[in-house]
């Protein structure tokens, strides 16, 4: 039996097109859609790190860095959103000083 280098790629391009849906799926359990939790938000603590904070809630949805005028350092608030959840997070120098959400809203 002979096989083409043609049915090999049709073979692989409907291959691929059949694991789309799966990524797509994936795509949408993953991030601040899920993320957003009390219990999660609970397990944010003071003098954590933005990446403590990012391997808990994810990639924030917006994400705002200022100079701290006089003192120095920087101030970065992430916040998280989704059509009924809401989380702020502040940090100062990359460590959290305050957090606050709303849920089901």
């Amino acid at each position: 039996m002979k096989i083409s280098i043609d049915s090999i790629r049709r073979s692989l391009f409907i291959g691929l097109l059949a694991l789309l849906p799966i990524f797509a799926l994936d795509a949408c359990h993953s991030g601040p859609m899920n993320t957003l939790t009390q219990e999660n938000l609970d397990k944010i603590q003071p003098d954590m790190s933005s990446q403590q904070v990012k391997a808990i809630l994810g990639e924030p949805t917006d994400s705002k860095t200022e100079p701290i005028p006089i003192v120095g350092g920087t101030k970065t608030t992430y916040t998280y959103s989704n059509d009924k959840d809401h989380i702020v997070i502040v940090l100062k120098n990359d460590t959290v000083q305050t957090k606050e959400g709303t849920f089901g809203q």
